[in-house]
């Protein structure tokens, strides 16, 4: 049996809710004919025990799989709102614009991990200056190959948080997403494990990416309340 409760109590950005998830399956022979039988429930008291075909099970499955994927969002969702922005002081600088002359007053993107070398030198183009936030805690590697050749380790539906702060077009200031996709490239020679094993690691990037996800909902509004 698989169970999944979440109950999830936090200020009002996210409301009391509970998820759960049930699910039973067992082999047993048949008390008078001896021959066995396919056994399954979703209840947690099991009162729906029943005889089932393995095709009801793995669509009973993939019905449970839904549900502990809403658990997780819920878990997720409440580490978004519960969470505590850093506090820390931000990077700061003046630079002149390479084409104007102009001074270009910028402050780093929440968390950023640029280089900026512009600040060394003290020019630089507008549009060029950009702050990334690298997805560095919810990163997957999977062997990926092209044609004929043998699978690498690439970074797979990373997510970065960019933000160029002095660009001449105001959207591209507000913090927005950018997500890092192979084309072309495909893992193959995959066994029913190693599928499963694939399976998981993309629903891992997904739960990355709906973190990174909330991490962006929060860094704009913070960068649009500061620009009010």
């Amino acid at each position: 049996m698989n169970r999944v409760t979440a109950t999830a109590t936090a200020p009002s950005a996210i409301a009391e809710q509970s998820i759960s998830a049930t699910f039973h399956v067992e082999v047993m022979n048949d008390l008078e004919s001896g021959q066995p039988m396919l056994i399954g429930s979703s209840d947690p008291s099991q009162g729906d025990l029943q005889v089932v075909t393995p095709d009801q099970v793995i669509a009973k499955a993939a019905e449970q799989y839904r549900i502990i994927a809403k658990a997780v969002r819920l878990a997720l969702d409440y580490e978004a709102a519960t969470k505590q922005a850093p506090t820390g002081p931000r990077r700061s600088w003046l630079i002149a614009d390479n084409k104007t002359g102009m001074p270009l007053k910028g402050t780093c993107l929440e968390g950023c991990h640029g280089l900026h070398f512009e600040m060394t030198s003290g020019t630089a183009d507008a549009d060029d200056v950009v702050c990334i936030n690298f997805d560095q805690a919810n990163s997957t590697e999977l062997p990926i190959g092209c044609g004929s050749t043998d699978g690498q380790d690439w970074a797979t539906l990373s997510v970065l948080i960019k933000s160029y702060p002095v660009h001449p077009d105001e959207e591209k200031r507000i913090p927005h997403a950018a997500v890092e996709v192979t084309e072309d490239h495909y893992i193959e020679d995959l066994d029913d494990d190693g599928l499963a094993i694939v399976i998981d690691k993309l629903q891992q990037r997904v739960d990355g990416m709906r973190i990174r996800h909330a991490e962006l909902v929060r860094v704009r509004h913070e960068h649009l309340g500061r620009q009010a």
